[in-house]
């Protein structure tokens, strides 16, 4: 497989997608069907406050990263990685970090500096990466 990593925002979804981009889920624990997450997907794309970034390696989705503008009254607005997965196959080949340096590009462009994520407490290793990458816990 080529190991040459091709970060690249989804701006239309085909079903091919919708499938690599489930399994990947299941990896995570989140079961999805195709078709639902194809309209969300395209919700997703068709909006200006959010983005969807892939990795593909041969043609195949390997990972991808939703990230979304996030306005709240008691903060300043700030961009949010909504959800982040890699193949387990591909993991520490710093695909993660170059999507998420992908949003980070994004939200730039949007005049937006700060990026937070949510990490579910049991999920150790992805607390690890998150700081790994420059994130520090908060909460």
């Amino acid at each position: 497989m080529n190991l040459e990593k091709i970060i690249t925002q989804l701006l239309a979804i085909t079903s091919k997608d919708a499938q690599e981009i489930t399994a990947l889920s299941t990896q995570l624990g989140y079961e999805n069907e195709i078709e639902n997450l194809l309209v969300r997907i395209q919700e997703i794309v068709n909006s200006k406050n959010d983005c969807v970034f892939v990795a593909k390696l041969d043609g195949n989705i390997v990972g991808w990263i939703h990230g979304f503008r996030a306005v709240r009254i008691e903060s300043p607005v700030f961009a949010e990685i909504g959800g982040l997965v890699v193949d387990r196959q591909w993991q520490k080949q710093n695909i993660g970090k170059s999507l998420i340096e992908a949003v980070k590009e994004w939200s730039n462009s949007l005049g937006i500096a700060k990026i937070r994520v949510r990490c579910n407490i049991v999920r150790t290793e992805s607390h690890k990466f998150y700081e790994n990458v420059g994130f520090s816990q908060n909460k």
